[in-house]
């Protein structure tokens, strides 16, 4: 089973922005709003960075968040103003990586934005965490800064639905994926003075995906938010191997115990094979950030090569038959 590419990719590029001046656009985070509209958010670089002296990334390097809609889910429109972007000390070498979550909740829709904040500089592998955005109406944009604290973590997805009453995020602290629950909004941003240090105390429990195969042997982090289908959330995700090829998962978890891995694709879905995946400003990545359903079919929206946005589609009913092979331990 793979996705299949979309036949006009790169959808979004550099050039794709009129009046900014940007080196690259990629790892964008999708949802679809009440009215129907397609938001993409995506990492936006302006021109002007270098390959470091180092040999160790690039010199320059600070990522904003822009802004792009969509009727179809195929031909966006760029906005050439940059919507998130550093200003604090947690986030002043960067803001990365959107994923946005529609969160419903007692009849309102809420719109949380998690992305990556460092307060140290892109490739050093230092001072990274999950900060938080929340918007009603992608016009406004509330920053409510870093949400988990002391450690480097990144890949965070909310759930887009209370489950027993609790509001449920996905995050990596390497190299596997943890869950952590919550019983509001406010707990999120205000958490108890001993919320994180109990879960910190525990937190080998709160491990739900384990690297287990060869092409997700060094790391793995969640994608888009889960995806809620009949059988079960759908978690697109990411792997890395030991010679740092990015590659695309997918696993079924239980609708209401989302801890609960249901079936686990042991094959990549999509990996690194044309050529805007192969060569960019880092080589050989696919990384999926944005997950939505049209019609009968999955679209997901990735970054590739850390250059530009590209789509993959899949019919969910091929892709939920697909993974009933692989129910269990089966993998």
């Amino acid at each position: 089973m793979k996705l299949l590419r979309y036949e006009n990719n790169p959808m979004l590029e550099p050039a794709s922005h009129k009046k900014c001046d940007m080196g690259a656009v990629f790892n964008c985070g999708v949802t679809v709003t009440v009215e129907g509209n397609i938001v993409m958010l995506y990492r936006a670089v302006p021109s002007g960075y270098s390959k470091s002296r180092s040999g160790n990334g690039y010199d320059n390097y600070i990522s904003s968040i822009g802004y792009a809609t969509s009727r179809d889910g195929y031909n966006f429109t760029c906005y050439d103003k940059l919507v998130i972007y550093p200003d604090v000390k947690e986030d002043i070498y960067g803001c990365e990586d959107p994923r946005i979550t529609r969160l419903t909740d007692n009849g309102k829709d809420t719109y949380l934005i998690t992305y990556t904040a460092l307060s140290s500089p892109a490739f050093s592998e230092n001072g990274y965490r999950v900060a938080l955005a929340v918007t009603d109406d992608f016009k406004t944009f509330t920053k409510h800064g870093v949400i988990i604290p002391g450690h480097n973590d990144k890949d965070a997805v909310f759930f887009p639905e209370k489950i027993k009453g609790k509001i449920i995020l996905l995050h990596r602290i390497p190299p596997d994926i943890q869950i952590v629950y919550f019983d509001s909004l406010e707990q999120i941003i205000n958490p108890e003075e001993t919320f994180w240090k109990e879960y910190n105390f525990s937190i080998g429990k709160y491990a739900i995906l384990k690297r287990e195969f060869k092409w997700e042997s060094e790391k793995i982090g969640a994608g888009p938010p889960p995806v809620k289908t009949e059988e079960g959330w759908l978690l697109i995700y990411h792997g890395v191997d030991e010679n740092h090829v990015y590659r695309t998962g997918v696993v079924l978890l239980d609708l209401e115990n989302p801890s609960c891995v249901i079936s686990r694709s042991p094959f990549p879905i999509l990996e690194p094979e044309a050529d805007y995946e192969k060569y960019g400003d880092i080589n050989n990545v696919v990384f999926p950030e944005g997950a939505i359903i049209i019609g009968d079919m999955l679209f997901v929206y990735y970054g590739a090569a850390d250059k530009v946005c590209c789509l993959a589609t899949v019919k969910i009913e091929e892709l939920l038959d697909y993974l009933k092979a692989y129910r269990g331990d089966s993998w």
